[in-house]
């Protein structure tokens, strides 16, 4: 088998890309943008010792649930790389990611409950981060090709609020007319979506800049939503994109938004999930099973800016947040304040020092609820975790395989796993948010050799 040659295949699966995967001649080929029972002429672009890559030349049997992208861009850009799938099949896919997860990863045989799936599927998220830069004169904006620093431009994002593009196309005019796109790298567009506050961060070489002052002057009179205008002045040669110093530039350094009836404010370096709609859901879910009575003292490990640990407060004894980024510790804190909400503290912290911390200061939880970044949780956390050993642990992850790694490692040290919930806070896209929930087991106990961390004062944190 070659490179250019031609077969007829069919999908019998999927990668956790979404690619559709065959099998010929005895060896697995991987065809992007194939349907799972599609058959089609396939075209081998690639070949490895073990298996291939291909290319759909010509579908023979399409499937019932395959759609046209309504992205005009969609091959190209990447970003939204299910949006040939019906819902039906989005669903099956990520339902089945999450379970092939558990299966290669942890070896572990789970029920997978139905995806918790909410509308709207298109137009939910509220921030957006998109790349400018010139090329042959021009002002070139949108997002990276896949693997590569080249720039696919767009008029319309399918999954961006409509507020959200037409501030984007606004500055790419403005930015061309007014030739002031040289100092620009980035623009960060928050858009609060029950409040109608929007954040527009410029990530900036150098500040001011040529036409800076008309810039500014244009964009906030043509929209009156624009409650923060931040320049970030970023130098730094590598792909991190919220370093450096900030400017407020008209406004205020943040905007509000509100959830389950609760406010919260967001900052430009602070997390908030970007699908507020499937958020109240994700919450409401992850709270539900944490089992709060009233009594009970709850963890909120990876806490961000607090949003859920406040919402859980009032169904809790005491609440603890530990976060490591201290702009939205100190969002955390006006956000507990803005809620009259006195029964929860934030530490700033890593959250293996932070989790150490409740060790030493002989806190007892009950109940901890962990959302860590996608690379999941560290050894030394999981430790600490281990040893605070609370009866319920609420494991949020935006990660199924990095999920399945940390689970198998707390189901081997005394913990039980009583149910895996997928949620799509990512429609149209591959990747997918999933809430477990673990509980101690009193027959297993776990011990460990305890950490050499410097000494934190819990109540200064």
């Amino acid at each position: 088998m070659e490179k250019n040659e031609t077969y007829i295949a069919t999908a019998t699966g999927y990668t956790e890309d979404g690619a559709g995967v065959t099998r010929i001649n005895g060896v697995v080929i991987f065809v992007p943008g194939l349907l799972k029972d599609e058959e089609a002429e396939i075209g081998i672009t690639k070949m490895k010792k073990t298996y291939g890559y291909g290319r759909i030349i010509q579908i023979r049997k399409p499937s019932p649930h395959r759609l046209q992208p309504k992205c005009s861009v969609y091959k190209q850009c990447g970003g939204c790389q299910l949006q040939h799938m019906d819902s039906h099949e989005q669903n099956f896919f990520k339902e089945d990611k999450v379970k092939t997860c558990f299966t290669q990863i942890a070896q572990m045989d789970v029920e997978v409950k139905p995806i918790i799936k909410v509308e709207p599927h298109w137009n939910y998220r509220n921030k957006v981060q998109i790349p400018v830069q010139l090329k042959d004169g021009k002002v070139e904006m949108g997002f990276y090709a896949p693997h590569t620093n080249r720039i696919i431009q767009y008029d319309t994002c399918h999954v961006q609020t409509d507020l959200s593009n037409d501030i984007t196309n606004y500055l790419h005019h403005q930015m061309g007319m007014l030739a002031c796109a040289k100092e620009v790298r980035h623009i960060l567009i928050k858009h609060a979506h029950i409040t109608g506050e929007v954040m527009v961060g410029l990530v900036v070489r150098n500040y001011p800049f040529h036409n800076c002052d008309k810039l500014i002057n244009n964009l906030t009179k043509k929209y009156p939503q624009i409650k923060s205008l931040l320049a970030i002045v970023n130098r730094r040669d590598d792909n991190v994109i919220l370093d450096g110093k900030e400017i407020l530039l008209a406004g205020r350094k943040y905007i509000e938004e509100e959830l389950l009836g609760w406010k919260f404010r967001i900052s430009a370096r602070s997390f908030y999930q970007i699908n507020p709609y499937a958020t109240k859901e994700l919450y409401s879910k992850a709270i539900e099973l944490a089992g709060l009575t009233g009594k009970e003292t709850l963890i909120d490990l990876y806490c961000g800016t607090g949003t859920m640990g406040i919402i859980a407060a009032s169904k809790a004894k005491k609440v603890y947040g530990i976060e490591i980024v201290s702009d939205a510790i100190k969002d955390a804190n006006i956000n507990a304040e803005a809620n009259n909400v006195q029964n929860i503290q934030f530490i700033n912290a890593d959250a293996s020092k932070g989790a150490q911390a409740i060790i030493r200061s002989k806190i007892k939880a009950d109940a901890m609820i962990i959302d860590p970044p996608r690379k999941g949780c560290s050894k030394d956390t999981i430790d600490a975790i281990l040893k605070i050993a609370p009866k319920k642990l609420v494991y949020v992850s935006c990660d199924p395989a990095t999920l399945a790694r940390d689970v198998r490692i707390l189901t081997d040290n005394g913990y039980q796993l009583e149910l895996v919930q997928p949620v799509d806070l990512f429609p149209q896209t591959v990747h997918v948010e999933v809430i477990t929930l673990l509980s101690k087991l009193d027959s297993k106990k776990y011990i460990s050799v305890e950490l050499p961390l410097d000494d934190m004062d819990l109540t200064s944190a």
